[in-house]
């Protein structure tokens, strides 16, 4: 009969179907039943002795029996040879059951052994029934359906017993969750698109083919692949959430247009629009609340956690800081049990055992830590708590850097003012001791206050003119040079023109006038000498002093170890950046000779020092 409705007759050759003549469908069911078939021996040859990985390879197994039988039968041209097709029809039901008597076996070993695995011939000889009635004709048309719904029933069943006892377990809640996800998807998506609306006498066809329909078993072998090697089990988590409120989803929105068209006898096109609008006006914003309530109410929060975060770092004790870095963990992240230390270094934080424990690194002294079922054992550790933990220890360690750079401060200043007391008053108030002159010591003890207070309130902000440093301190030298007889010998670039608009900063001053007050204090109270020879040259860049006298000199090996007076002037030199030589007088008089060069306009302290 052609479109037109008019009979028309013809003549067809007969001739076995070559590979050319197969249509996309069988090659399609052929396809899902060898992948389905591959993944099920990955899994076993992963996992030989876990009866769940078992009876997971057993599901694929038998899908195959179905897809390849189904393949032949769904895609004939004309009819088949009665005989095949009742034996391929058997292999297909077969198939069909076996899967299902796997899939409540898979659903009584996995997470848990519900029962000793013996006991799984119990379900295999009930259902099995349902293969030798429908070989022999025995029962209902319908068996297979009926059978293979109540498997899928069964499995389910189980998968709630599964989940009540692994309440506490949140590794196999995980896991289970998403098991249960993958498997009513497949199955469902199978057996209500393609068997249920024959079965229940609700169609006369499928909703589906069942050829098209066998690609949801792909689906569901590599979801509970995925589970059975506990493959990121706390993204599965995560992701079943999403999948679960996306099929509610797409099931609201099929239940509306059904009730639209059925009952109130809207067009279908309209009915399906007004679905969609009422399901974007009710559902979504219904969803964003559940997923709220169901992701980012369990998720690790390090809102108003700051304050404890600092708190920990400057903690005035290493024992009060891993007090309170543990006790901030456990407020954070709730683990069911204490923090630990870790039995590994650990760099990063990093999800470790499927999800069940959270590693971080050591802080500050602190070992690396161990955290276990987080909040109280209710759920697993994610990427997410990673993220959280990385910002906790980056903070932690900013805070921890932050007191160092601020003690490290206050131990340099403290030695600053150290030095500068020791060197500059030090010097001031021996030349007051040894004056004889009641003004001139008054004098003296006038400058060393005045200088007391510049120690302690100039610090680094002031900047000097270089002649007037030099002219005050080649004033202040002669005149304590003078209270032991010792004359002095002074030569600067006073007359030099670049000189005169030489700005030097107040480390560079207070240096200056430290090392050579330390000098001037070595030769009263060590040299014997009676003349001393002070050289000051300058460029743009450099400031040299070549001091020398004539005393009875010193050995090179013993200068660092006279208190702190030949070893200051060095660090002193060295914290600005500059170099001092100390040696015997170059031109083979008795004496010392010390050089010490500087930079003009460097103000970087050498190795974070404040100098």
């Amino acid at each position: 009969m052609n479109a037109q409705g008019a009979q028309v007759a013809g003549t067809f050759d007969i001739r076995p179907r070559g590979l050319s003549d197969l249509p996309w469908t069988f090659w399609f069911q052929i396809a899902v039943g060898m992948i389905s078939y591959l993944i099920g021996i990955w899994v076993l040859s992963l996992r030989p002795d876990d009866w769940g990985a078992r009876m997971f390879s057993l599901t694929a197994f038998f899908l195959v029996f179905s897809t390849h039988s189904a393949a032949i039968y769904s895609t004939r041209q004309v009819a088949l040879d009665g005989a095949l097709f009742a034996t391929l029809s058997n292999i297909n039901a077969f198939g069909a059951i076996t899967f299902g008597i796997a899939l409540v076996g898979l659903f009584s070993q996995y997470p848990r052994s519900l029962f000793r695995p013996i006991w799984l011939l119990i379900p295999t000889v009930i259902f099995g029934a349902g293969i030798v009635g429908n070989t022999f004709h025995i029962g209902p048309d319908n068996s297979i359906g009926i059978t293979t719904l109540s498997e899928l029933l069964v499995a389910l069943l189980l998968g709630a017993v599964q989940w009540y006892l692994s309440r506490r377990e949140p590794l196999n809640r995980a896991g289970l969750r998403w098991f249960i996800l993958v498997s009513l998807l497949g199955c469902s998506l199978f057996i209500f698109l393609s068997m249920a609306p024959t079965t229940l006498g609700l169609t006369e066809t499928a909703l589906v083919s069942q050829g098209i329909a066998f690609s949801f078993f792909n689906i569901m072998h590599v979801g509970l692949a995925l589970g059975v090697m506990r493959y990121k089990v706390f993204n599965l988590d995560r992701w079943s959430y999403y999948i679960w409120l996306w099929l509610s989803g797409m099931v609201m929105i099929i239940l509306l247009d059904i009730l639209l068209i059925r009952f109130l006898q809207w067009q279908p096109w309209f009915s399906l629009g007004a679905a969609l609008l009422i399901s974007g006006f009710l559902y979504f914003p219904l969803r964003q609340m559940l997923l709220r309530f169901l992701l980012h109410s369990r998720s690790a929060t390090l809102k108003g956690r700051m304050p404890e975060i600092v708190g920990a770092a400057l903690s005035q004790t290493h024992a009060e800081s891993e007090k309170r870095w543990d006790a901030l963990l456990s407020n954070v992240f709730a683990p069911l049990a204490p923090p630990e230390e870790a039995d590994r270094p650990v760099t990063t934080p990093m999800i470790d055992e499927n999800g069940l424990a959270l590693l971080l690194p050591g802080l500050d002294g602190i070992a690396p830590r161990r955290l276990r079922y987080a909040l109280n054992g209710r759920r697993l550790f994610s990427p997410d708590d990673t993220e959280v933990a990385s910002n906790m220890v980056q903070t932690y360690m900013l805070a921890a850097e932050s007191r160092r750079a601020y003690e490290r401060g206050v131990n340099l200043e403290r030695d600053r003012i150290s030095r500068d007391v020791h060197d500059n008053i030090g010097a001031q108030l021996l030349s007051a001791l040894h004056s004889r002159e009641v003004s001139r010591k008054d004098d003296l003890l006038r400058d060393s206050l005045s200088d007391l207070r510049s120690i302690i309130n100039d610090g680094f902000q002031s900047d000097f003119g270089l002649l007037p440093l030099l002219a005050d301190l080649r004033q202040e030298t002669a005149q304590r040079l003078e209270a032991k007889g010792i004359a002095l010998n002074w030569i600067d670039p006073v007359n030099d023109a670049a000189a005169e608009g030489a700005i030097i900063s107040f480390a560079l001053v207070n240096g200056l006038r430290s090392m050579l007050r330390e000098v001037v204090s070595n030769v009263l109270r060590h040299s014997q000498a009676r003349t001393l020879w002070v050289t000051i040259t300058q460029t743009d860049m450099v400031l040299t002093l070549d001091i020398q006298d004539d005393g009875k000199g010193i050995d090179p090996e013993q200068q660092n170890q006279d208190g702190n007076g030949l070893a200051n002037i060095h660090e002193r030199a060295d914290a600005l950046l500059g170099e001092c030589t100390i040696s015997a007088r170059a031109d083979g008089q008795s004496g010392t000779w010390i050089e010490i060069i500087l930079p003009l306009h460097a103000q970087t302290p050498r190795d974070g020092q404040n100098q």
